[in-house]
C-alpha cells in the first residue's frame, strides 16, 4: 500500500465526517471539482472499492481514529446508540448548526 499523503488522509477525514465536497473544498481552500480526485487517488493507493470501503480501511490501518466527541458526529453517534448527548457534544452540535445556517444564508 501506497502512503497517502497529508493532503488525502485531510480529505479523506473529512469525507467520513460526513462532510459534501463542496464544504471539504471550502475548509481547504481548494475546488469542489479537486476532491474528487483526491479521494480517488486515496481509494486507489488503499486498494478500496469506493468511499466507503477507504474510509473502512483506513480506520482498520490505524490512518484515521474514531476520536468523536464534542462535535456533530459526536453527538449523533450519542442518538445511533439511544442515550443522551453528553454537554461537549450538545454544545458542538449547536456549533455546527450555527455554522450550517450560516453558510446557507451566505450563499
Amino acid at each position: 500500500m501506497t502512503p497517502l499523503t497529508s493532503h488525502e488522509l485531510r480529505v479523506l477525514q473529512l469525507v467520513a465526517l460526513g462532510y459534501t465536497h463542496k464544504e471539504i473544498a471550502e475548509q481547504l481552500v481548494m475546488t469542489a471539482k479537486g476532491v474528487t480526485p483526491t479521494v480517488n487517488r486515496a481509494m486507489h493507493k488503499l486498494g478500496a472499492r469506493n468511499a466507503p470501503h477507504a474510509i473502512h480501511l483506513a480506520y482498520q490501518t490505524g490512518l484515521l481514529r474514531r476520536e468523536r466527541h464534542g462535535d456533530h458526529a459526536g453527538y449523533t453517534a450519542h442518538l445511533r446508540r439511544h442515550e443522551p448527548p453528553c454537554d461537549d457534544c450538545a454544545r458542538g452540535e449547536i456549533a455546527y448548526r450555527a455554522a450550517r445556517r450560516s453558510r446557507r444564508t451566505a450563499a
